[in-house]
């Protein structure tokens, strides 16, 4: 595993921490994080309220699976089965739609 260097700020996605938080010892660049992931059972975003995926999201898997689009599709695939399991009264083409459909919608590299 390669180390950061020291000057390079570490963004994750998960580790959301106030920047009034006693961890000082954490780096700065952590308070700005915004999590965009979905909210179960209702699949909203948590970070801004939309129908997940929702459109940062989206950009955010986009520049993450650049060259990929297979494993989008496939990661995307597995978010769309388990809403189906939780979205049992949504209209199937629709959940389709909103996990799957914007995927045609990009531009082939």
């Amino acid at each position: 595993m390669e180390k950061v260097p020291q000057n390079m700020p570490v963004w994750r996605s998960m580790a959301v921490r106030s920047p009034e938080s006693t961890h000082s010892r954490l780096p700065r660049p952590l308070a700005r994080v915004n999590v965009h992931a979905p909210m179960r059972p209702s699949w909203a975003c948590v970070g801004c309220g939309a129908q997940w995926p929702c459109r940062t999201r989206r950009n955010q898997l986009l520049a993450e699976f650049d060259r990929a689009p297979v494993s989008l599709a496939l990661f995307m695939g597995r978010f769309f089965m388990d809403a189906a399991q939780d979205l049992k009264t949504e209209v199937a083409y629709v959940l389709y739609q909103r996990f799957m459909g914007w995927l045609k919608e990009q531009p082939r590299a």
